[in-house]
């Protein structure tokens, strides 16, 4: 063996050991000595990308990943540069690379699928059903594309149909957590509150606790008229997520709701103390001292309200609804 391979092939397996080792800084600079001893070596270069994703340097990764497909152009070589533009949100060119790895395999499964995700962050959903239910037909007993053809099927509003195929991928995979999240989504909106509360309850048992999964089930609570556990879950939320204004908006309207205007008026100020200028948190905490005759401090609150709309056009504040888990 050449001085010049055994260099390149050191270099090689200490980046490897160094990936291994999560040691990322370290496997770049051994990849990338690697990739200049022996330009050709498509393994140096697919390391150096894997190593170059985990730090979130998607431009230095989809290099890497493009100069492989400059030295052989095949279906996974296209689809791994697809799923490097699709990890940082360029949905596009992931399409145009998924696209690229389907042209040189036509039965590319994971391409579909990917092409099908790439078009629902992109809130095209008929393309995404349509490109979910090719990577299904593909690959029948693959319980993730069920899933992944549901959720695109609920946010499409086609809940009935979303429904079925989340309970097939669920029959195949009773642990597939965003299956049940999507389906707990899909019964809210046909109002089988109870059902979606179970189906979100089953999730959490599985450990895919979130704010998103606690706020979904307060409000299918809301909706059962059952306001103490709503106001419970809403707590959950909370105090899995302390920082989201927006739960705890949600919270201090449950608590006041309830009569519980002190502790109301405790989350309300966090969500003011973070962001002063939250016009409807002021609002919502004047009333709350009004509520408990603390005209002086309801005073002050209102002033907020007024010094921030003439100093910015009001936004109206929406309710939010339950969310999907993304695929």
């Amino acid at each position: 063996m050449s001085d010049l391979k055994e260099k390149f092939t050191e270099k090689l397996q200490a980046g490897l050991k160094a990936i291994y080792d999560a040691k990322y800084s370290d496997a770049v600079k051994l990849l990338k000595e690697a990739t200049e001893l022996d330009p050709s070596s498509i393994n140096a270069w697919y390391n150096l990308g894997k190593a170059y994703s985990s730090m979130d340097k998607s431009k230095q990764a989809i290099h890497c990943f493009t100069k492989i497909i400059e030295l052989e152009e095949t279906a996974t070589n296209c689809y791994n540069l697809a799923c490097e533009y699709y990890s940082c949100q360029e949905y596009e060119d992931a399409i145009k690379a998924y696209e690229r790895a389907i042209r040189l395999d036509k039965n590319y499964s994971l391409a579909y699928d990917g092409l099908g995700s790439s078009h629902g962050f992109l809130e095209d959903f008929d393309k995404a059903i349509e490109f979910y239910k090719k990577a299904h037909n593909l690959e029948k007993e693959n319980a993730k594309y069920l899933s992944h053809l549901g959720w695109a099927l609920a946010c499409n509003g086609e809940y009935e149909i979303a429904i079925m195929y989340l309970l097939k991928g669920l029959k195949m995979d009773s642990e597939l957590t965003e299956a049940l999240f999507n389906l707990g989504f899909s019964y809210y909106y046909i109002e089988e509150y109870e059902k979606a509360i179970v189906e979100y309850q089953k999730a959490i048992k599985l450990g895919s606790e979130s704010a998103d999964l606690y706020v979904n089930i307060a409000y299918a609570y809301e909706e059962l008229k059952e306001k103490e556990n709503a106001c419970e879950f809403l707590k959950k939320a909370v105090d899995f997520d302390p920082y989201n204004t927006d739960n705890l908006f949600l919270l201090g309207a449950s608590l006041q709701d309830l009569g519980k205007t002190e502790e109301a008026i405790a989350v309300i100020r966090k969500i003011v103390d973070e962001k002063p200028s939250n016009l409807d948190a002021w609002r919502e905490l004047g009333i709350c001292y009004e509520i408990i005759q603390e005209f002086e401090e309801a005073s002050k609150c209102f002033k907020h309200v007024i010094d921030i709309q003439n100093k910015s056009v009001r936004r109206q504040p929406a309710m939010k609804k339950p969310k999907l888990r993304d695929t």
